[in-house]
């Protein structure tokens, strides 16, 4: 079996470049809120630079902490899944893409503004997403041993 890759898979390529800077682009967040607190650059949540805080600061910063890094956990698998599901399925696999960074989106805004109780409009969007690009990459897959 060769691989061709098409326009097609270049929506595939954009969309785990996006993902990517949305990851960065986040983390850019969290440095600054680090900055706009008076915080040293390895200040961390729990850390003793994070102590001198208020309880507001430390909510606001502690909430800036777990968006990035949710976006640091996740990234591997949404990137990869969609560039892999994208050799079998490059249309599917670019729309669900995007749904998943729509999802981070609304996660993230949510997470920051209401904590734990915002993040799960954006959850209706991520987990179906991860879902299709999961299953789209083992079915074409199997699909492509013969196993199907």
């Amino acid at each position: 079996m060769s691989i061709v890759i098409g326009t097609s898979y270049v929506w595939n390529i954009v969309t785990a470049t996006v993902m990517g800077l949305q990851t960065a682009g986040f983390a850019g967040c969290a440095s600054r809120q680090k900055a706009r607190l008076d915080l040293p650059h390895s200040a961390e949540v729990g850390s003793r630079a994070a102590e001198k805080l208020s309880d507001d600061q430390n909510e606001e910063f502690t909430r800036f902490q777990k968006v990035n890094q949710s976006h640091v956990d996740y990234l591997p698998l949404a990137q990869s899944s969609v560039l892999l599901a994208g050799l079998f399925y490059p249309k599917l696999s670019a729309y669900a893409g995007a749904g998943y960074i729509l999802g981070r989106f609304i996660y993230s805004i949510g997470y920051i503004k209401c904590g734990p109780e915002g993040r799960k409009y954006g959850v209706f969007f991520i987990c179906p997403s991860i879902i299709t690009l999961l299953g789209a990459s083992l079915y074409g897959s199997f699909k492509a041993l013969s196993l199907v």
